[in-house]
């Protein structure tokens, strides 16, 4: 065989070599590279889901708001806080009604005391002081006793602790020198509690019988 058939035949024989391999890789050598080929992001599926069951959409609604925690911590505060003051007031407006419900039971039984004192039981307490006329005193050795008349010129004899007046008045003094007989009668104060002033009856220098 001479030199020129030597070299085709090498030249057949790299060709098909060539053609061979090309055939294996299926890669084509004259094409350019085609780069990476990027897919399509998908959700994942929660754990526990079948392979087979067909994937949902992917909504950006579902994703957890970073800021949602601390708008609801923050209302659970303030709701905690408004709860804690409105407790606050009712138990201050339940106390305050309990305290006006004390202080009226308090002023119903001291008007009630004192309607009790004002009751008339005798003559004397049927009639105003003013309408009385002290018309005389006379000293015992351990007491004293007076004499007052109405405007119809009836006499009562008083004493220490004769009640008199409507206003429930009771004589708790007679004093021959100072010509006086000194009455205490009760009273409210703030309507609540109960005090005593004194209303005096004076012997006029002269009695016109």
């Amino acid at each position: 065989m001479g030199t020129s058939k030597k070299i085709v035949l090498n030249c057949i024989l790299c060709t098909a070599s060539l053609l061979f391999l090309a055939g294996l890789t299926g890669a084509d050598p004259s094409a350019k590279d085609p780069g990476p080929v990027y897919k399509k992001m998908r959700p994942l599926k929660p754990e526990g889901v079948d392979a087979k069951t067909p994937e949902r959409p992917f909504d950006v609604e579902q994703i957890p708001d970073p800021f949602l925690s601390y708008l609801i911590g923050a209302g659970k505060k303030r709701a905690a806080q408004t709860e804690q003051q409105l407790r606050k007031r009712f138990q201050a407006e339940q106390k305050r009604l309990a305290e006006e419900e004390v202080l009226l039971k308090r002023r119903l039984a001291a008007k009630k005391r004192l309607m009790a004192l004002k009751m008339p039981k005798t003559e004397l307490q049927e009639m105003h002081i003013g309408q009385l006329i002290l018309t005389a005193i006379v000293q015992g050795k351990n007491k004293a006793w007076a004499m007052v008349r109405n405007e119809r010129g009836r006499g009562f004899v008083l004493k220490k602790g004769t009640h008199i007046g409507k206003n429930g008045g009771v004589v708790f003094k007679i004093v021959l020198a100072g010509k006086k007989v000194s009455i205490r009668e009760p009273y409210l104060e703030n309507g609540l509690y109960l005090k005593h002033k004194t209303t005096e009856m004076t012997l006029p220098d002269k009695v016109y019988e």
